[in-house]
């Protein structure tokens, strides 16, 4: 069997290996077939989880409104000289809370600062005789009437003014308003069950507090237990922190001195 040289056409009789004609080389050895064209590897696609962020809000303080603070994964310290400070603020410490951001989740684990943090209820609040709760712009303290303060009088001294007064008619709810300095002010006392506040036609009206709603708050003895309800104010009413730590949700308000923040979580 003959084959065709390649470069001159003439035939090539079987068993020689150059073209008679021009001389060319032959092979008889079939030439490799070409390689099939490998397909390019699948592309995996990697779906990255997105970096949770956890940052505080700005509502309320001497700080703008809507100034943004960036929490980092660990603890983060809050004060007038912490990591993130609020140094125009008399009324907060130098590390006045902290905050712990572990992955998607924050929690608060320290509450050093003398006046405590305050968090916006959302629900009914159990409370104890002699908690402080914040509504409005005011501080106020809340009391069983069987868990008032007396002042004991010395028969051997001269007694001083405040010691004398009206007697008490035996009140079941007492709530003061606390001024700065540790003074009282407003007080609401009844042999009720229940307590109203807000900024008009309340038991504890205060007509001048601006972040005060009509009716803002309820305070509610059942038994010898107090409750405190927020009854759609605008500005919410908020109980001091005391059971540490507390877990922290997306939206949750904190007010710290004079600032009033906002969790935010995603």
């Amino acid at each position: 069997m003959s084959v065709s040289c390649t470069k001159c056409g003439s035939p090539i009789p079987e068993g020689f290996s150059f073209c008679g004609h021009c001389g060319t080389p032959f092979s008889s050895a079939p030439l490799p077939s070409a390689m099939p064209p490998q397909s390019a590897p699948p592309v995996v696609e990697q779906r990255l989880e997105p970096q949770s962020r956890v940052r505080i809000v700005v509502l309320r303080g001497p700080l703008p409104e809507g100034s943004v603070f960036d929490l980092q994964s660990g603890p983060n310290t809050i004060g007038r000289e912490a990591e993130i400070s609020f140094a125009a603020d008399p009324s907060i410490d130098t590390e006045h809370l902290t905050i712990e951001v572990a992955g998607q989740s924050a929690s608060l684990t320290a509450a050093p600062g003398y006046t405590g943090v305050f968090c916006r209820v959302k629900t009914p609040t159990m409370v104890n005789s002699g908690d402080i709760i914040f509504a409005g712009e005011q501080y106020l303290v809340v009391r069983r009437g069987d868990a008032l303060p007396s002042l004991p009088v010395n028969s051997t001294s001269p007694a001083p003014d405040e010691v004398f007064g009206t007697p008490l008619p035996n009140p079941r709810l007492h709530v003061t308003q606390l001024l700065a300095g540790g003074i009282p002010g407003r007080v609401a006392s009844t042999d009720k069950t229940v307590i109203s506040v807000g900024r008009e036609n309340c038991d504890l009206s205060f007509p001048q507090d601006r972040f005060m709603s009509g009716r803002h708050l309820r305070l509610e003895l059942t038994g010898e237990q107090l409750t405190v309800s927020d009854v759609g104010s605008l500005n919410g009413t908020f109980t001091r922190a005391a059971q540490l730590p507390i877990s922290l949700r997306s939206g949750d308000e904190l007010m710290v001195g004079s600032v009033l923040f906002r969790v935010e979580i995603g």
